[in-house]
């Protein structure tokens, strides 16, 4: 009995050795682990992180009154600013600009306009007194020359050479009054020329004066309408802040985005872009919305790249429109968008640490029969963790997932 107990138990640990040695065969081949090639479904894709924001949104900007060409304003400090995320309605206030420029361009003009009124009175009585003298004088030879004409009708009864000498007189006082005419209309030309020259630079800082006046008004910046206030961002990404300046070259203070249709808002090196295009499908999820999936299509892709402050290289800025089925999502909120650039079905595929190349050539080492070959394989797409073969495998193959030794000595298969 206890010899046909301890020749049962023999049997049963040669028939478990056998199993663990079959186990051991196929886990492990000469020189590594092999890998049983499949087939099935092969995705490639990018995986950026967004920031929520509106597709439509109102901008709030360097209001218009500063921005006039005679206002010699270029950029203005912000001076104080409403706390982003708050909601607010038409007419609220949402910051106030440094307008202590503008106080400084008021003094210094109202100064000129004074001086300009002065000179503009002088020119004015200038004139009007060398107009007068010269009308006075225009008087004076229209005496003389009444006299003169006088003088010519009694010379009739003198001699001859007496009538040409007082013809030559009115003559000459004749042109001479005619010059004077000319005279006067030319100074009058002048003095009006001038007094007009004096009228246009008080009239620049009178009106100067006006649009000073509503530039300091438009200093404290309203919204245009109802909505949440998001600070507008530098051209290295980071947020507006209080101190910052405001220029009439970027003018943007803040905006009031529309959630009824949300994007997310990427930037994607310039070694990915060329592999995005539009209408691409995107998986995204949201930091604060942890479990929830939400679908979105690249809607748009920017055409220039630009410099960004976390980045060795420049970044394309693409929008993702996203279905948000109700959400309650909030604008700047993160997102992790992971955009769809291939999707194939029924592939052959295997891991990318058993694929080797080689003198450009690319191969895999086939387990067949307990024999260790090259196979020469043509890969196609791959991700991080896989590789699609366009030809060489099949579903089934045992290939090795690590280099074996003695490479030298291990020949290429031959179909």
């Amino acid at each position: 009995m206890k010899l046909k107990r301890k020749y049962l138990t023999g049997i049963i640990v040669a028939v478990a050795l056998t199993a663990v040695a079959a186990a051991i065969t196929l886990s492990t081949g000469p020189g590594g682990n092999l890998h049983k090639v499949k087939s099935g479904l092969f995705e490639l894709s990018l995986e950026v992180k967004g920031e929520i924001q509106g597709k439509n949104a109102i901008v709030i900007s360097l209001p218009d009154e500063l921005k006039h060409n005679d206002l010699r304003i270029y950029q203005l400090k912000i001076k104080d600013m409403v706390e982003e995320g708050t909601a607010v309605k038409t007419g609220d206030w949402v910051a106030t600009l440094d307008a202590a420029e503008i106080t400084q361009q008021m003094q210094n003009n109202q100064q000129d306009l004074d001086r300009r009124l002065a000179e503009l009175n002088d020119a004015k009585i200038d004139s009007s007194i060398q107009l007068t003298a010269l009308r006075e004088e225009l008087g004076e030879f229209k005496y003389d020359l009444e006299y003169k004409k006088l003088e010519l009708e009694q010379s009739q009864y003198e001699s001859p050479a007496y009538q040409r000498k007082k013809k030559m007189e009115y003559d000459q006082t004749v042109r001479q009054m005619e010059k004077k005419r000319r005279d006067y209309k030319l100074k009058q030309l002048e003095l009006k020329m001038k007094t007009n020259r004096i009228e246009d630079r008080y009239d620049y800082h009178f009106k100067r004066d006006s649009l000073l006046k509503r530039a300091m008004g438009a200093a404290r910046v309203t919204a245009p309408k109802n909505g949440m206030v998001m600070y507008a961002k530098l051209w290295n990404g980071r947020k507006l802040r209080v101190g910052d300046d405001i220029s009439i070259w970027m003018p943007t203070i803040a905006t009031l985005p529309d959630l009824s249709q949300p994007v997310s808002e990427a930037y994607i090196p310039e070694i990915d872009i060329t592999k995005i295009a539009l209408g691409d499908s995107v998986e995204i999820s949201i930091d604060a919305l942890p479990g929830d999936k939400f679908k979105g299509v690249v809607s748009n892709i920017a055409n220039v790249g630009q410099e960004l402050s976390g980045f060795d290289m420049k970044v394309f800025k693409i929008m993702i429109d996203l279905e948000v089925e109700g959400k309650p999502i909030k604008p700047a909120m993160t997102s992790n968008n992971k955009i769809i650039l291939a999707k194939l079905s029924d592939v052959v595929k295997i891991p990318r640490n058993c694929l080797f190349r080689q003198n450009g050539d690319s191969f895999v080492y086939l387990n067949d029969g307990g024999q260790t070959w090259k196979k020469s394989v043509t890969p196609g797409l791959e991700n991080e963790e896989e590789v699609v073969i366009e030809s060489g495998l099949s579903p089934g193959d045992l290939i090795l997932t690590v280099q074996p030794e003695e490479t030298e000595t291990i020949a290429f298969w031959q179909d």
